[in-house]
């Protein structure tokens, strides 16, 4: 078991609308995630309350999926789009990953234009 890791250098925001059928969950919002051209990551965002799909790592597109509650949605969109670097990490033993910040100074705070 390996731990997968990227940077992101872009990403595609796609909302779902439609009805939810034989009780599958569908996301209702997807961050595509890119390094560079390469597609690596799914982040999908599921409505509160419901179960979380485990987090996946398909071995034949090399893409993770990283599952998330709604609530969650806010916070991760905030992190691409006001900090850099941003990384990605999944562990394929413990099924765990996450989308972080790179090293910062403390008390850097935000830079006015």
């Amino acid at each position: 078991m390996k731990i997968i890791s990227s940077e992101i250098t872009e990403y595609w925001v796609h909302f779902q609308a439609g009805r939810i059928e034989n009780k599958l969950t569908h996301p209702r919002t997807i961050i595509k995630c890119y390094h560079n051209d390469h597609y690596s990551l799914q982040a999908s965002f599921y409505p509160e309350k419901q179960n979380l799909p485990d987090n996946y790592y398909d071995v034949n597109s090399n893409l993770v999926y990283l599952r998330f509650s709604m609530s969650m949605y806010s916070h991760v969109l905030d992190i691409l789009r006001n900090e850099k670097p941003i990384y990605f990490s999944f562990s394929q033993k413990s099924n765990l990953g996450y989308i972080r910040t790179g090293k910062e100074p403390v008390g850097e705070g935000e830079i006015e234009k």
